[in-house]
């Protein structure tokens, strides 16, 4: 009977102890997990083995321990490269969560875990709602780093599907709630994908700065992988400005550094250097086509560890050019064959990977020239021509200046025949008048006569020719010069320019919220504020400089020997001289905003090595400029 009663209380001891383990889990757990997350960028295999300890008694850990532990082995996959892992292990966490007695910020640690598996295997939509998903609930949750991890996760998204705008939005958000943090990795994170934004939107300058933001940041929070990552983007960066001894010394740092570091932690670093110590090899000026292809074989012991597919598609891409340069056609026609197989089972996204398809059919079509294969060779640069005119056609529906500047030039073809046909008139007048003083000698006075009128009405002609080419030529508003003078003047200075290697400048001003003024106060409030903001504007133009109305509320300035500083200290001029100007005089000044414009400055010297370079170019890029001034918040100068 005792030793039933002992018995008894041991069985309620043990089940009491049960009990509190599942509410406190294993005693220890939350301590390790502090080092096991300094363990996992650093030192991958020691935090994995760590970690280990605790997965062999799973069932015993709390339920925020389990769906920690699943978070924290998720981020080891990730780094490891090892998505579809990645992806099986948060979708259990995120099922766990479902038991849990209110929101918590675990989940949208593993929904961005998720979202990045998602994004890495080339799932983009699933990608994005994960994303959005945890963003939207660490925004609710009120907690500033992961809502600023979200934003940055969707700029990454947008840039990779052509969405820029989107994506300079979110990210400068990201950016300003990164600045008010003490947290050195989320720095790191929001410049590193600010750079890779600005690269492609073709500002390699500024991306090397953000490049070089991410390496000092990461560093700080003492993340060795992430640190190599940014120093990785340095390299590609100077690759894309074909500075290519600058790419590989870059490459050669990142080898040095990862010498201690696990290589299952740095596959994809690894991989990328070498693939760009392949293409500067290739592409500097004493090519080495032998070396690169030897770096490209160093690459590819690399790329069965890595799961992202679109690495896998460039490593094929870059093989097909070494091979190319070695002269092994039927080999480069082997690796383009792999290329045209994962174009196919995934469509390219955005203009980067179309170009990358254009590129791969053109190298297609020089291999079979090569081998004497002239028809097919003729069939795929027509095919590659088509393709081009289509990429090159979707930019232009996205590019206002392009448009714009087509509508213009048709707008000047027409003028130049209604002038020609008005010269032509004024030819055939007086050669007949020569012919009948030839024939009519003997009416000497009468001939003299009609001479005489006929020059008072040339004398007209020409005075009328005069006032029409000025109300033509003028803008009826402000007085300043139309869109299609403004452009002929502006052809002219860049020519001049371009043929001396002069500096030459663009300002595309536009008034902010102009639409409003003209829906609050009219459109005669509105013209006063225009007729307004160019007398301002003139009083920064020089004799030399031209100064027009572009349409609507925007304008164009031409600057001729003005350098990218220079122009910029003028569209500041400017842009303080309206910001400060008093506008009592009209009811504008009562608005709950103030009257403001933003200037995109765009100078010649950016496209000295570019071929083909004209000023649609120039002002094109001004016209980006201006769009991202207004992105930023308007009221500005962007450069």
């Amino acid at each position: 009977m005792v030793t039933f009663f002992y018995a008894l209380i041991a069985a309620q001891a043990s089940v009491m102890a049960a009990v509190q383990n599942v509410e406190e889990g294993i005693e220890g757990f939350d301590e390790a997990v502090i080092n096991i997350e300094k363990l996992v960028d650093s030192n991958t295999p020691a935090a994995q083995l760590q970690l280990k300890k605790y997965g062999d008694h799973f069932n015993d850990l709390a339920l925020k321990q389990k769906i920690t532990y699943l978070d924290l082995l998720t981020d080891i996959y990730i780094t490891q490269g090892q998505f579809h892992l990645a992806k099986q292990l948060t979708t259990e966490g995120l099922s766990l969560t479902l038991n849990l007695s209110s929101p918590s910020l675990l989940i949208s640690e593993l929904l961005y875990n998720r979202g990045f598996a998602n994004e890495s295997i080339g799932e983009i939509e699933l990608a994005t709602k994960d994303y959005e998903s945890g963003l939207e609930l660490a925004k609710s949750l009120h907690d500033n780093v992961l809502t600023a991890r979200g934003l940055v996760n969707l700029g990454a998204i947008y840039y990779l599907t052509g969405r820029y705008e989107n994506s300079l939005i979110v990210l400068n958000d990201a950016y300003n709630i990164a600045k008010q943090t003490t947290d050195e990795k989320l720095k790191g994170s929001v410049n590193s994908e600010l750079g890779i934004l600005y690269a492609h939107l073709d500002r390699n300058k500024q991306a090397m700065v953000y490049y070089q933001q991410s390496y000092q940041h990461y560093k700080n929070a003492n993340k060795t992988v992430l640190s190599l990552n940014s120093l990785v983007n340095m390299g590609l960066n100077y690759l894309s400005e074909k500075q290519y001894d600058d790419a590989i010394q870059a490459f050669e740092t990142v080898i040095n550094e990862a010498r201690n570091i696990d290589e299952f932690a740095i596959n994809q670093i690894m991989y990328s250097t070498y693939s760009g110590l392949s293409r500067g090899n290739l592409k500097k000026k004493e090519a080495n086509p032998e070396a690169s292809y030897q770096y490209l074989l160093l690459s590819k012991q690399y790329l069965e560890n890595i799961e992202q597919y679109d690495t896998e598609r460039r490593y094929y891409i870059d093989e097909a050019f070494v091979l190319f340069e070695l002269e092994r056609f039927d080999e480069a026609l082997n690796s383009i064959a792999k290329v045209e197989n994962i174009f196919a089972l995934h469509a390219p996204l955005g203009h980067l990977r179309k170009q990358g398809h254009i590129n791969v059919i053109d190298l297609k079509s020089k291999i079979y020239f090569q081998q004497g294969h002239y028809q097919k060779a003729y069939e795929l640069q027509n095919h590659r021509l088509s393709l081009t005119r289509a990429l090159r056609d979707e930019r232009h529906t996205q590019s206002i200046a392009e448009v714009r500047l087509a509508l213009e030039a048709k707008e000047a073809d027409l003028q130049k025949k209604v002038l020609k046909n008005k010269q032509t008139l004024q030819e055939i007048t007086l050669l007949e008048a020569e012919e009948k003083q030839e024939q009519q000698k003997l009416y000497l006075l009468y001939i003299a006569v009609v001479a005489l009128v006929f020059a008072w009405l040339l004398v007209k002609l020409v005075q009328g020719q005069h006032k029409l080419y000025k109300a033509s030529s003028l803008d009826a508003l402000t007085g300043i010069a139309n869109r299609n003078e403004v452009m002929r003047k502006g052809k002219k200075l860049f020519y001049q320019a371009k043929m001396k290697k002069n500096n030459f400048s663009v300002l595309m001003i536009d008034i902010d919220y102009f639409k409003k003024i003209n829906e609050q106060f009219g459109h005669s409030e509105g013209d006063i504020v225009l007729k307004k903001v160019v007398e301002l504007g003139k009083e920064f133009m020089r004799k030399t400089d031209v100064f027009g109305r572009f349409g609507g509320e925007e304008f164009i300035a031409f600057l001729p020997h003005t350098s990218s500083e220079q122009a910029k200290m003028i569209a500041e001029r400017f842009r303080r001289s309206v910001e400060t100007n008093d506008w009592g005089n009209i009811k504008a000044s009562q608005a709950p905003f103030n009257i403001s414009i933003s200037i995109g400055v765009a100078n010649s010297v950016d496209f000295l090595n570019e071929e083909g370079f004209d000023l649609a170019m120039l002002i094109n890029k001004a016209d980006q400029l201006l769009f991202l001034a207004k992105a930023q918040g308007r009221n500005q100068v962007c450069t």
